[in-house]
């Protein structure tokens, strides 16, 4: 289902303008209007899925493996350090349209994960781990 105001769905129908790198039936491929680092892409299904949790299989699978191939790329072409593949859900999202992020990095380019320092006891890792076998294999396996 396409959104009104979903700029995603805009460049996908060709409403605004992208620097589209490739697309086919299920994905668009464009670089990021505010790239991290030069070279940044981002990955989108041509169907509107809001969050991760809702995307088709099909488009999904496309997804991953239209990344991988974009990521190689551009290790090739950009002779970088490394690769960040992300995408965020709920309210850590900046576009209400599922997407991935591939990044180029470079040493020293100033992007970065910073890791809270949790500590989770054995007890709470066994029930989670209890509860997540529990529930995959009631809803998914």
């Amino acid at each position: 289902m396409k959104m009104e105001t979903c700029i995603f769905c805009e460049i996908i129908y060709k409403k605004a303008e992208a620097y589209i790198i490739y697309e086919n039936e299920l994905v668009c491929c464009f670089l990021d209007k505010f790239p991290i680092n030069k070279g940044h892409v981002l990955v989108v299904p041509k169907t509107h899925y809001q969050e991760f949790s809702e995307v088709d299989g099909k488009s999904l699978n496309e997804v991953i493996l239209i990344s991988q191939k974009v990521a190689i790329s551009l290790e090739n072409l950009l002779n970088t350090d490394g690769i960040t593949i992300m995408q965020e859900n709920g309210i850590y999202k900046d576009v209400e349209h599922y997407h991935m992020h591939i990044i180029p990095r470079f040493k020293g380019d100033g992007f970065s994960w910073i890791e809270p320092e949790i500590t989770v006891n054995q007890v709470d890792f066994m029930d989670l781990k209890t509860s997540l076998q529990g529930y995959l294999s009631k809803n998914f396996i």
